[in-house]
């Protein structure tokens, strides 16, 4: 039975929400916390119905020879896997995921685990979760499917279009950082303190010499860096989603951010931690954000210096 617009949409829709499930399943027990890791901000992952759609339609010659059909879904997801991965950097400037650390990679934009990860699911989605669905998807009688299927879709294309307005912004604010550390550069060029190490050193530094020198100068961009940090919680999904996103062009500002995640995070675990002990009845004194950023600080200075 041929599948209309509107169940080809919900199919979809499906597909990305169980690709969510997973990707949230195996990114947040390994971290003990959740993690949304979608591209949208709903509970949704594109690459995955656009995969199980791929599978599906593009397999099914496939399906009685399960050697064949592992193998051509392996090809299939790898592909738009690797496509994907591509695409996003074009548009966004920014690389989402990078396998480089894993064994047989190809530009750390795909890797032979997940290849043969994905060519076991596309195998068993073929065989024993598309036949239900497809027919869950065919009692939906009309009007219904087509009211189903237009709500969903003004959800989606509204979702997507937050994200890329989010992510514009996200860049922008890499974009502010940059000038900033470059004008730091430019300003007290010839200085120690500017020149050796990364801008993670380079800004302890200044956050020091705040503190220390009388001068209203380094109180002031002390102060806006402390601004430039306060604007990228907006963005702080993305990086949660995405910890090992990568940039080319704003490499050490991508760290930067990074780093006042783990010093968010952290912070969070201390305010639970003070909760925790005051319901038991006990004392505990959480660390501030400047004792966190301090210990981070020295925790990230050998990793530093081997660069």
């Amino acid at each position: 039975m041929n599948l209309n617009l509107e169940q080809l949409f919900l199919l979809f829709i499906i597909y990305s929400f169980i690709g969510w499930v997973g990707e949230v399943i195996y990114c947040s027990i390994p971290e003990k916390h959740f993690i949304n890791r979608g591209f949208l901000h709903g509970p949704v992952c594109p690459i995955y119905g656009c995969g199980g759609l791929l599978v599906v339609f593009l397999l099914m010659p496939f399906k009685d020879t399960w050697v064949e059909l592992f193998f051509a879904a392996m090809f299939v997801t790898t592909v738009l896997e690797y496509f994907t991965s591509w695409l996003m950097e074009v548009l966004f400037h920014n690389r989402w995921w990078d396998y480089s650390h894993y064994k047989l990679n190809i530009n750390g934009r795909v890797c032979l685990l997940n290849s043969l990860i994905f060519g076991a699911m596309g195998t068993l989605a073929l065989h024993f979760v598309h036949p239900p669905i497809k027919w869950l998807i065919c009692q939906i009688k009309s009007p219904y499917i087509e009211i189903a299927s237009g709500a969903l879709f003004v959800w989606f294309v509204t979702d997507l279009i937050l994200t890329v307005r989010t992510l514009k912004m996200f860049n922008q604010k890499l974009e502010e950082l940059k000038e900033f550390s470059t004008s730091l550069k430019n300003k007290f060029k010839g200085e120690i303190w500017v020149e050796s190490g990364n801008i993670l050193e380079m800004f302890k530094s200044l956050r020091e010499r705040a503190k220390q020198d009388s001068s209203p100068i380094f109180a002031v961009l002390s102060e806006r860096l402390e601004t430039l940090n306060r604007k990228y919680k907006s963005s702080l999904r993305i990086l949660q989603a995405f910890p090992r996103m990568q940039s080319k062009r704003y490499g050490e500002q991508l760290e930067h951010f990074k780093f006042q995640l783990k010093v968010e995070f952290a912070l969070k675990k201390e305010m639970l931690k003070a909760k925790y002990a005051q319901k038991k009845g006990e004392t505990y004194e959480a660390a501030s954000r400047e004792e966190i950023t301090k210990r981070l600080e020295e925790q990230t200075k050998p990793a530093a210096s081997l660069k």
